[in-house]
């Protein structure tokens, strides 16, 4: 095993003994004093629990054609 798999082997298991503190960090995300913060953390959020969704809504915007 060369040394680059070997340190990606070790990143991954220690991420996979993280989960909870990395849940744990995203959701306290959710109470920071930056809008775009509090904003990626809840997209993130949802994008990992409901999936991303396949169409964007139309936010009201006419249509150009």
């Amino acid at each position: 095993m060369n040394k680059h798999t070997e340190e990606m082997e070790n990143a991954i298991n220690v991420l996979k003994r993280n989960p909870v503190k990395g849940a744990e960090l995203i959701v306290s995300l959710l109470q920071s004093k930056n809008d775009m913060v509090k904003l990626e953390a809840a997209i993130f959020i949802l994008d990992r629990v409901l999936g991303k969704p396949k169409t964007m809504p139309n936010r009201g915007r006419k249509n150009s054609t």
